[in-house]
């Protein structure tokens, strides 16, 4: 009896998945299982590690194999982040690798990215855009403020001329990016610079390849800083190898190399003009991006890692969304954001760069032409050679580093170059006994210190870039929020909404689940409302309307429940004091009581008029009211033919609440010749202004109705003037 049992009980377990294979489970099996059936119905094995198989599942009935097992596998693998590749009459299953695509992918990605620009305006205007992307998906703009401590730095020891000592650079509160700074024994006047990030070798800046390097710039003429990628080498006194390959890493390493240009070029014997950056595999990832977002870098030289069909294979390289800039970019577009600046791009045949002289050079030799400087993009191919720093790469660089930066090839002899052990690059001692006390130990602990940092830094940003949810043809609708937070602004100013015939603004935030959507939304994409706007007050009458207390009483209100500071009132065509100048006592009455309503409340209402500025300086005085200041608009002046800079300096600091950054609506501002905002800047900034700019208009005449295309142009562009450091 107990016999006959076992054997129906080892029928129903073999029986099992085969009565189970129907649509009521999706035809659920093991992925084990399947492809063993695999194996068996096309001859062929199928090689992976147990573990990645392992508790998988799919969905896959029998009747949907083909007849071609990659395809079949292919079918099956991939909703599941994996793939297969084929060798000769065997397939190995792999993770599947968002960073490396197949070359005829990403030759077709390139073409597509490149077919937005057929001319230097119009590449100069998609690099405009990218820039500020770039930092902002690094989560570096604004840049957190340095903490200002003074690099630890050992002893110099002396070789055959050259020197080294080794510098550990604080970049946040307690987190140190470290390496060693190798100049010439003997040198007269300013050198130039040369970054020599590590990449992913064994060993780290430590190898001999490394030390050869920058030994050798060294003798050649220039200071050349080797240090290490996040929780590589030394900075595993902090951190554990894994944490390496978290996409914050990337953010880390781009701070670090900041703050080290920083550090080195505020030395007196260092050439801010002659300024380059080296790194091979990932360093040579970061040597891209590093010369894309800082313009200080003049030459650049990435080695083994430039390619259209791979995005890099670590976090540190591709963890953050530096590649959906602009509706999706490429290293090599991020590559050719160096142009015209000289660029050596090393590639072999042994890796991704293999195929680099047939299509991804040509791309860039053109945008280089564009510039009338072709001649400042090379390509040193080395087709026999395979994944390395090795010597032929590297004297590939020192001809191109001593052609760009005025060095002497004839010293860059290796040879007599000491090879040093590992601990005497050491900072912190040859157990880390030195590292100090306030050192931050993990990377939780690293996510705080960051986060709050970059928050100091969003609050002490001198200049904040806004939007108008009108503008962006989305009048107090949550879409404004979200793609103010798409096109890199800081925040976005919300209407009140029309105001017609209604004693009051049709104003749906006074609705509790409305005004909650939009600032829980405000908050989940780190948007600021920085304003509400009153522009039913364009085209309505403030100085005749018998209700203007009860609209200015409804703004105020929703000033409070939403924690806004300033609003905006225009006073329109029917109140403009220089046209209508009998309008005067009722405006300056009606402004009286708005300033009145508003100082109890401890928010300020800012007018634009058609006024001068000495005129808006006599008519703030009329009023009387603290609460009441100017929302200055560039166009006002320059149509007039007035000076803007004299405008700004005349109101001064404190009767500028905003500024309508914008002009004319017919080009973008950095096309405008009425403006230069540097100019501008440098008013504020000597003033001691800080606020918001609010971009208004400053459309393209040939696009007036892309938000998109205008209001993220003109965002980058802002960004760059008035917040890149």
């Amino acid at each position: 009896m107990m016999k006959t049992f076992v054997f129906y009980i080892a029928c129903l377990l073999l029986a099992a998945p085969v009565l189970a294979q129907n649509s009521d489970n999706a035809y659920r099996k093991p992925l084990k299982q399947v492809l063993t059936e695999i194996e068996k119905k096309y001859s062929v094995k199928v090689r992976y590690a147990d573990s990645m198989v392992a508790d998988k599942w799919v969905n896959y009935p029998d009747w949907k194999y083909r007849p071609d097992a990659e395809v079949t596998l292919n079918a099956i693998l991939q909703p599941l982040e994996m793939k297969v590749k084929k060798d000769g009459n065997q397939y190995k299953i792999s993770n599947y690798e968002y960073y490396r695509w197949p070359v005829a992918e990403g030759w077709a990605e390139l073409d597509r990215i490149a077919s937005q620009y057929s001319s230097l305006a119009e590449w100069e205007q998609r690099k405009t855009q990218l820039q500020p992307c770039l930092r902002e998906a690094l989560q570096l703009s604004p840049l957190p403020a340095s903490p200002g401590a003074k690099p630890i730095i050992t002893a110099k020891r002396k070789f055959n001329g050259y020197t080294v000592e080794n510098i550990a650079i604080e970049i946040l509160p307690g987190v140190w990016i470290n390496g060693s700074l190798y100049k010439p024994a003997k040198y007269r006047g300013k050198i130039p610079v040369i970054l020599n990030p590590d990449g992913h070798w064994a060993a780290q800046r430590y190898r001999a390849d490394c030390q050869y390097r920058c030994a050798a710039m060294a003798k050649m003429g220039a200071m050349a800083f080797s240090y290490d990628l996040f929780a590589w080498g030394e900075s595993l006194l902090q951190f554990k190898t894994e944490d390496h390959r978290r996409s914050l890493s990337m953010t880390i390493q781009a701070l670090g190399s900041i703050r080290i240009l920083d550090y080195l070029l505020s030395l007196k014997d260092a050439d801010t003009s002659r300024v380059a950056m080296t790194g091979g595999s990932g360093a040579g990832s970061h040597t891209v991006l590093m010369t894309a977002v800082d313009p200080r870098i003049k030459v650049s030289a990435p080695v083994v890692s430039l390619s259209s069909y791979f995005y890099g294979g670590c976090p540190c390289e591709s963890g953050m969304p530096i590649h959906s800039c602009g509706g999706r970019t490429d290293n090599v577009e991020i590559a050719a954001m160096a142009a015209p600046r000289p660029q050596l791009v090393v590639s072999d045949g042994g890796d991704w760069t293999d195929k680099m002289p047939e299509h991804d050079f040509p791309y860039l030799q053109k945008i280089y032409n564009w510039y009338g400087k072709q001649g400042n993009v090379e390509n040193v191919h080395l087709a026999t050679e395979k994944h390395d720093f090795g010597v032929n790469k590297r004297a590939a660089v020192y001809a191109f580093m001593a052609k760009h930066l005025r060095l002497d090839t004839a010293k860059a002899d290796e040879s007599t170059i000491t090879i040093e052990p590992e601990q005497a690059m050491y900072v912190f001692g040859d157990k880390g006994e030195r590292l100090p006390a306030h050192a931050v130990k993990g990377f939780e602990q690293l996510e705080k210190v960051f986060n709050a940092e970059i928050q100091r830094a969003k609050q002490d940003q001198r200049y904040k870039i806004g939007l108008v949810d009108l503008m962006l043809l989305k009048r107090q609708k949550t879409g404004a929020i979200t793609l103010t937070a798409e096109l890199g602004a800081d925040g976005v100013e919300v209407d009140m909404g029309g105001l017609g015939n209604r004693p009051t603004f049709d104003n749906q935030l006074l609705i509790d689940s409305v005004r909650q959507r939009f600032l829980q939304l405000a908050k989940e994409n780190d948007i600021e409302i920085f304003s509400l706007a009153m522009t039913g007050y364009y085209a309505q009458s403030f100085c005749g309307r018998a209700e203007y207390q009860r609209s200015i009483a409804d703004c105020i209100r929703t000033m409070q429940l939403m924690n806004v500071k300033t609003a905006f009132l225009p006073l329109g065509v029917q109140c403009d004091l220089r046209q209508q100048p009998a309008v005067r006592d009722s405006v300056v009455a009606r402004l009286r009581v708005a300033g009145r309503m508003a100082e109890q409340a401890g928010v300020v209402i800012a007018i634009e008029t058609a006024l001068s500025a000495s005129e808006e300086v006599k008519l703030l005085k009329e009023i009387g009211s603290p609460a009441i200041k100017i929302y200055f608009n560039f166009s006002n002046p320059l149509k007039e033919g007035r000076n803007l800079i004299s405008e700004l300096k005349t109101l001064g600091r404190d009767r500028i609440a905003m500024i309508h950054a914008t002009n004319k609506d017919s080009v973008w501002l950095q096309n405008d010749p009425q403006l230069d905002l540097y100019k501008v800047k440098q008013t504020l900034d000597e003033m001691n202004w800080r606020g918001w700019l609010v971009i208004e208009r400053s459309r393209d005449a040939r696009k007036p109705q892309d938000t998109r295309y205008n209001y993220g142009a003109n965002t980058a562009y802002l960004k760059r003037v008035f917040q890149d450091k």
